[in-house]
C-alpha cells in the first residue's frame, strides 16, 4: 500500500463528497502517490485506517464531512496512529473542523495541503461514561445540538441552508433538561440546560462560533454552557451565535479547563460529536494534548481578532 491512503465518504455532504473526488482525482494522483479506499460504511472505514496502518502508511485523508474527519481521526487515535499525519478535504455538510483549522476552502488548494502540506500538532477530546465512549477534535456538545444532528443527517439532499432549518425545526421541540456540570472537579453549573458545549474548535453547525476564542492546540477545552431561554431570546441570540458575540449574554456561561463532568439529571437527547450522535448520559471529558498531527498551516492565534 502506498505512504498515503485517501479514505472518501462518497455519501458525505448528501453525495458530494463523492461528486467532488471524481472531479479532483486527476489532480490528487499528481500530487502524491495515493491508494484510494471508499467504505461502504463506518465499520468499514475503521478498518481501512487500520489495514492502511499496519501496512506502514504515513499519511491519512479523509475526504467528506466533519463525520469522516472524527471517523478517521478516532481510527488514528486508537489504532497505533503516533506520527502519521491526517489530512482533512472539506467536502460534506457542515467542514467546521476544516474551518477552526484554516484549511482553504477552494478544492484545489485544499487537496493539496491534505497530500502534500505540513502540519501541526492538535488536541484531542476524550469522553468516557457508560454509554459512549469516543475521541472528537471540533467540539461535542449536549442538548439541542443532538436533535440538530438528528435532524441534519435525515436529510437526503442537505444544500446549504440544512443547518440553520434543522435548528429551526429542533427549537420547536427541544424542552431544557436538568444537569449537573463540573470543570476540574468543581462544580460550575447546576441548572436546566439549552446547551453545553465542550469545544476544541470554535465553530459547529456550519458556521456558529459558539466558542469564538477556542484553540486546537492550547491543552483547554472552552466550555459554553446556555440556560434556559425564552422564545423570543432565541430570535435574538441565534444571529449572536454565528456572530460569536452570545457569551457575556444572561443565560450563558463561559469558561475553560481541562476536564469536564456532565451529569444529567433527567433523560438528555444525544450528544452532537463533530457533527456525529452518541447515546447521552453521564460522561467526562478529558483534553489529550497534540494527540493528532493534521495537516494545516502553522496556528495564528488571535483568530478573526479575537484575542485570549
Amino acid at each position: 500500500m502506498n505512504e498515503t491512503v485517501v479514505i472518501v465518504n462518497p455519501t458525505a455532504g448528501g453525495g458530494r463528497a463523492g461528486r467532488f473526488w471524481d472531479r479532483m482525482r486527476p489532480l490528487a494522483e499528481t500530487l502524491s502517490a495515493i491508494s484510494v479506499v471508499m467504505p461502504s460504511d463506518a465499520s468499514a472505514s475503521r478498518r481501512a485506517v487500520a489495514e492502511a496502518l499496519a501496512s506502514g502508511c504515513r499519511r491519512v485523508v479523509a475526504v467528506g464531512g466533519d463525520g469522516t474527519a472524527h471517523l478517521v481521526a478516532n481510527a488514528l487515535l486508537s489504532g497505533g496512529g503516533e506520527g502519521t499525519i491526517m489530512g482533512i478535504v472539506p467536502a460534506g455538510t457542515g467542514s467546521d473542523l476544516a474551518r477552526a483549522l484554516g484549511i482553504p476552502r477552494a478544492p484545489a488548494a485544499a487537496l493539496r495541503q491534505a497530500l502534500a502540506g505540513s502540519s501541526v500538532l492538535v488536541d484531542a477530546g476524550l469522553c468516557d461514561g457508560p454509554a459512549s465512549r469516543f475521541a472528537f477534535v471540533n467540539i461535542a456538545s449536549a442538548g439541542i445540538s443532538g436533535l440538530v444532528d438528528e435532524a441534519v443527517n435525515a436529510m437526503p439532499g442537505r444544500g446549504r441552508t440544512a443547518f440553520l432549518r434543522a435548528t429551526l425545526a429542533a427549537l420547536r421541540r427541544y424542552r431544557c433538561v436538568p444537569v449537573r456540570v463540573s470543570l476540574d472537579d468543581r462544580e460550575w453549573y447546576e441548572g436546566p440546560l439549552f446547551l453545553l458545549a465542550v469545544a476544541n474548535g470554535t465553530t459547529f453547525g456550519k458556521g456558529m462560533r459558539v466558542a469564538p476564542g477556542a484553540r486546537l492546540d492550547d491543552g483547554l477545552f472552552d466550555v459554553v454552557a446556555v440556560g434556559e431561554v425564552s422564545g423570543w431570546e432565541l430570535v435574538v441570540r441565534l444571529p449572536q451565535v454565528y456572530l460569536g458575540r452570545h457569551l457575556h449574554a444572561r443565560p450563558v456561561r463561559h469558561a475553560r479547563a481541562r476536564r469536564v463532568r456532565l451529569e444529567p439529571l433527567a433523560p438528555l437527547p444525544p450528544l452532537d460529536v463533530d457533527g456525529e450522535t452518541y447515546p447521552s448520559g453521564p460522561l467526562d471529558f478529558t483534553v489529550a494534548p497534540g494527540a493528532l498531527r493534521i495537516a494545516a498551516s502553522p496556528f495564528v492565534h488571535a483568530l478573526e481578532g479575537e484575542s485570549r
